[in-house]
């Protein structure tokens, strides 16, 4: 049964390397598509309401079977705080210039589109980095169009500048600088948790998961005694594992773009 699959192998560190790159929008879809409550819903989605899929945080389904950085998720407005609004640009007020103009079969690899009855909500991504879009009115499917960017707030702002800034970069440039695609300074810890939850899913004990982890700093037997230290932190990652299965989007994945 897809509930009980592990997400990747989680003896092998390589099967979770490229997440070193990706934003942590992309650490949400990891555990997101993890969950048994996403898995079902995924399997059950030409039952559901389109509106399900936006109950577990996204635009779309997405098979659960598709690992960052193949995977494209399209995070909702709700949940993320850099989704960009915009909408077409009155003639009567701005001079469109052709270099201001949106075109995104520009950079059609990178694009993934959902249409609702509300917005056209856009994603360009190569699968580490994300820009989120919703065109509100009008459509981008027809060519290069002048938008006007809407935001409010002052504190709520910085989440939205910034991805208008990468996108000024995409559109200029073709490709993102390198300076808007910092890394993340914990991703390699919370590549450690999602091993440890692929473990749990894998039915591995907490002795398998430190011999594997950590090593040759595993005592060779008595490693309960030996390895007391090890033994508390494999405890505690397994806490923390659970907690994130339970609720896959309550992680610093969006919550810390706000600050």
């Amino acid at each position: 049964m897809i509930d009980d699959l592990p997400g990747a192998d989680w003896c092998s560190e390589d099967a979770y390397t490229e997440l070193l790159q990706c934003d942590r929008r992309f650490f949400a879809w990891e555990w997101l598509r993890r969950s048994r409550r996403y898995r079902r819903g995924w399997l059950r989605r030409e039952h559901l309401p389109r509106a399900a899929a936006r109950q577990m945080g996204l635009m779309g389904w997405i098979d659960p079977a598709i690992a960052a950085p193949r995977a494209r998720p399209i995070w909702s407005v709700a949940i993320d705080p850099a989704v960009l609004d915009g909408w077409p640009a009155e003639p009567s007020r701005f001079r469109p210039l052709a270099q201001d103009m949106v075109d995104l079969l520009s950079v059609a690899p990178l694009v993934s589109v959902e249409v609702s009855a509300e917005a056209e909500h856009w994603l360009l991504s190569d699968g580490h980095w994300a820009i989120r879009l919703d065109l509100h009115e009008g459509t981008l499917l027809g060519g290069p169009l002048l938008i006007e960017h809407r935001m409010s707030g002052l504190r709520s702002l910085r989440p939205r500048l910034t991805a208008l800034r990468q996108l000024a970069s995409l559109a200029e440039r073709g490709a993102l600088a390198a300076s808007l695609m910092p890394r993340e300074q914990r991703a390699a810890q919370w590549i450690v948790e999602l091993r440890v939850a692929d473990a749990m899913l894998a039915g591995a004990s907490h002795q398998e998961m430190a011999r594997r982890l950590f090593r040759n700093a595993i005592a060779p037997q008595g490693w309960r005694v030996e390895s007391a230290a090890y033994r508390s932190r494999i405890q505690r990652l397994v806490r923390r594992a659970r907690a994130r299965l339970a609720d896959p989007l309550g992680g610093p994945w969006f919550a810390e773009q706000r600050s």
